[in-house]
C-alpha cells in the first residue's frame, strides 16, 4: 500500500541524488489506470530528477521529470494506446515500442 495512492509511495519518485518533488495527482492517477491495464504492481524506474541529476543522465533539458511531472516505467506494461487511454500526454517508447516514459505534458510520442 502507498502513501501517495492505494499502490505509489513518495519514496518511488525521489530522485537518485536524493531530492524529491512529489508527483501531481494526474500523473498518479495515469500511473495507477496503466497499473490497472497491467493487472499487476508497477515499479517506478524514475520519477523526480533534479536538474543537476537530469543532466547527468542525459534528460531533455525541458523535461517533465524536472518537475515531477513524468514517470519512467520498464517496458512491457502497457502499450502505446493503453497509456493514452490511461491519460498520459507525453508517451516515450523503447525501441520495440514498448512504453517506457509518460508525462502529464502535451500530446506527443517520441522514441528513446
Amino acid at each position: 500500500m502507498g502513501d501517495l495512492t492505494a499502490h505509489f509511495s513518495v519514496s518511488e519518485f525521489i530522485c537518485r541524488d536524493g531530492s524529491r518533488k512529489d508527483p501531481p495527482c494526474r500523473l498518479l492517477g495515469v500511473l495507477e489506470a496503466i497499473r490497472a491495464i497491467a493487472g499487476r504492481p508497477l515499479p517506478i524506474v524514475s520519477g523526480y530528477r533534479s536538474p543537476l541529476w537530469n543532466a547527468k543522465v542525459g534528460g531533455a533539458p525541458e523535461s517533465f521529470h524536472l518537475r515531477g511531472e513524468a514517470a519512467d516505467i520498464p517496458p512491457g506494461f502497457v502499450d502505446e494506446a493503453g497509456a493514452r487511454r490511461a491519460g498520459a500526454g507525453g508517451v516515450g517508447l523503447n525501441s520495440e515500442g514498448w512504453v517506457i516514459h509518460v508525462d502529464v505534458g502535451p500530446d506527443r510520442t517520441f522514441t528513446e
